[in-house]
């Protein structure tokens, strides 16, 4: 009996991609399918992959999805922070494996870099304001060398960060839950705790999956603690700070600046309170949007299919 892999929530990108020697190794473990809409509902989701043993996807499959296919093995993920997407507990609870792509660090590490150095410059801002006219030579910009980057999280972009950041001459401090002496002389780098991170870096960055625990995790109070006149950047998840107090400091003036590309709804509405603010500058999640590191996640997530076939699975995501 043949094996049947499907895509159920392909894009333009992923058809483009996922041609020749790419197409080929997907039809040699099996009849391949694609379709080519990225937000199927439930329903959409388990019609398209009744009878798949395989399935590649970009945008995760709920429980109530993974409840209704019995036949499903192995689930895909062509992007980061699967967690996010799929639980994972319940996917093996079902013993249904679902690998990831750990592709793209180096790219969305760029993009923090990005936006970390248009807040500080305000090159967004200015950019507006010479084209409405105005010659504005009164808003002073942050020099980043000699500042300290605070690194909220420390897992493959973050380790990224670290060596961009040092070329401009930052002191990079970083928490995590899982700090060593010996990766802190690696990267040259110091670990601390989170509070004394938020009260004395000049820019903040996070790089934390979402999860129980770190959903929520900067509220009000601690996002209020952040250094005045500091630069946050958030290239991770929205849900692991509150959005409206962020949107509050920025606008007193507490926090100097943003650098976004993650939002609790998305796309964001036209009543988003940052689109008010000038000291914000926002993408829409596109961090990892570049044609090399689409191919190389689409490239892992093939071979992470090829790999669990052959009896030796490869980047199998860990439950939370």
């Amino acid at each position: 009996m043949t094996r049947k892999i499907v895509y159920p929530d392909a894009d333009e990108n992923s058809v483009q991609i996922i041609t020749g020697s790419r197409l080929a190794k997907l039809e040699s473990l099996g009849e391949f399918e694609m379709y080519c809409d990225e937000h199927p509902d439930d329903a959409a989701f388990i019609e398209r992959l009744a009878d798949a043993e395989a399935a590649i996807s970009g945008w995760g499959l709920s429980n109530a999805v993974l409840a209704a296919l019995p036949k499903l093995e192995v689930i895909s993920f062509t992007g980061l922070g699967v967690s996010t997407f799929i639980d994972i507990a319940e996917a093996a609870r079902r013993n249904i494996t679902v690998t990831h792509s750990l592709s793209a660090a180096e790219t969305v590490a760029e993009h923090v870099m990005a936006l970390m150095l248009d807040a500080a410059r305000h090159v967004s801002r200015l950019d507006r304001d010479l084209r409405n006219g105005l010659w504005n030579t009164d808003t002073y910009a942050m020099d980043l060398r000699g500042k300290t980057l605070g690194l909220v999280g420390f897992g493959r972009i973050a380790a990224e960060v670290v060596p961009l950041a040092q070329a401009f001459g930052m002191r990079i401090i970083c928490w995590t839950r899982n700090p060593t002496d010996e990766r802190a002389e690696r990267y040259g780098i110091e670990f601390t705790d989170l509070e004394p991170l938020l009260k004395t870096s000049d820019v903040v960055s996070l790089h934390l999956l979402s999860t129980a625990e770190t959903d929520g995790l900067l509220d009000a109070e601690l996002l209020g603690s952040i250094k005045q006149g500091a630069v946050l950047i958030n290239t991770a998840r929205s849900s692991l700070l509150d959005e409206v107090a962020l949107a509050d400091l920025l606008r007193s003036g507490h926090l100097g600046a943003a650098g976004i590309d993650v939002f609790d709804d998305e796309p964001i509405s036209r009543k988003h309170p940052f689109l008010e603010l000038d000291n914000v500058v926002m993408t829409p999640h596109v961090a990892y949007n570049t044609p090399e590191a689409l191919a190389g996640m689409y490239d892992t997530a093939i071979d992470n299919l090829v790999a669990f076939y052959a009896g030796n699975p490869q980047n199998v995501a860990a439950i939370p």
